[in-house]
């Protein structure tokens, strides 16, 4: 398929030679799944409010359990000369060029939490890279000028990028909040990672209640995304007691706004315990490429730093369904935050340890 990383039929995760990066369409798979062996490098920030931690921060996986940092944890690429550098929730994404875009949440108005409230951005970070070593063109890009609530303009939270193959254009989805102080989901589109097309963000998905951290993945034809449901209530019908992971789909690969359904109000990370919340945030999804089998990453967002891990092999199974590891099963870097996953070669993941 164009846009995976492809290889011969049945060869090993050494076996360098036969693994190579095609470029094209539905490269979005390149974040999340593929058939054939290779690596991830996951990017993520830290857990303190400086701007060390409010940086990039890189590790590696070849089998999308164990993840070991990279720099000896210490950021890949720290802003300088931007406001108060702080950016979070960084993501990575390889382009159909086969070079990578880095987008994060701006958060260079503000030097911690208790301030950003002053200060909310509807821009997003970016830069380029052709090598996860090297980021250059560093930008901030206006996603809308609408408004939030009370006299703050909207807020543009943990931005994802993905291949849209109908419009032939990158879909930049992303947490924003309108006047009411609600979020939604929402899309924006680019050709460039410059220049935005729709300047009035459209709403990518809105199940009716507050909702953000957006994370899609592909399979079977489909669009699945993972989300977090940010309301706050005691366990109403709709919506639970909030605060935890929960899916929808929608019927083909284009990112149409409005075509994603929520088909259960089962929550992924509390599985057979529905009224027991887990307090989870920033999903991540990636498919083992030795098996049909997915595995759903979630921060812990109360523990300052702690990842949960949750599988299945049938992303239409009923969420509550799904597997819960133990710890012992998979490991992250110390702190991770709002983490994400991008595939990588075996050549490419080479060059990036003997660099960092």
């Amino acid at each position: 398929m164009p846009g995976e990383l492809v290889g011969t039929e049945g060869s090993s995760t050494t076996d360098r030679s036969c693994v190579k990066c095609t470029n094209g369409e539905h490269t979005a798979t390149m974040n999340a799944t593929s058939c054939s062996p290779g690596a991830w490098v996951l990017s993520y920030f830290g857990p303190n409010q400086d701007v060390a931690s409010d940086s990039l921060h890189l590790a590696y996986s070849t089998d999308g359990l164990r993840w070991s940092p990279l720099a000896d944890g210490r950021p890949a690429y720290q802003l300088t000369g931007m406001g108060t550098n702080h950016i979070r929730d960084p993501f990575l994404f390889r382009k159909n060029d086969g070079t990578y875009i880095y987008i994060a949440t701006d958060w260079t108005l503000s030097e911690n939490d208790a301030n950003y409230w002053n200060h909310p951005s509807s821009k997003i970070f970016v830069a380029d890279s052709t090598d996860l070593i090297t980021f250059t063109n560093p930008r901030l890009i206006t996603l809308t000028n609408l408004p939030g609530p009370g006299a703050t303009p909207m807020h543009a939270w943990a931005p994802e990028a993905y291949y849209d193959p109908d419009r032939k254009l990158y879909a930049i989805i992303w947490s924003g909040n309108d006047t009411t102080g609600a979020n939604r989901i929402y899309v924006s589109y680019t050709e460039n990672f410059v220049t935005i097309v729709n300047p009035t963000p459209d709403v990518l998905f809105d199940p009716g209640y507050s909702v953000i951290d957006a994370t899609i993945t592909q399979w079977n034809g489909r669009n699945y995304l993972f989300f977090k449901d940010e309301t706050d209530s005691s366990g109403s019908a709709l919506t639970g007691s909030g605060k935890d992971i929960q899916i929808a789909r929608s019927s083909t690969l284009a990112l149409d706004p409005g075509t994603f359904t929520r088909w259960s109000p089962g929550y992924i990370t509390r599985g057979s315990t529905q009224s027991s919340r887990r307090a989870t945030e920033g999903p991540f999804v990636i498919k083992d490429p030795r098996q049909s089998r997915w595995y759903l990453f979630a921060d812990y967002y109360l523990n300052g730093g702690v990842f949960g891990c949750w599988s299945t092999t049938d992303l239409d199974a009923d969420p509550g369904s799904w597997t819960e590891l133990p710890s012992a099963q998979y490991r992250f870097p110390s702190g991770v935050r709002h983490a994400n996953a991008v595939r990588v070669t075996q050549a490419e993941l080479d060059a990036i340890i003997a660099h960092y």
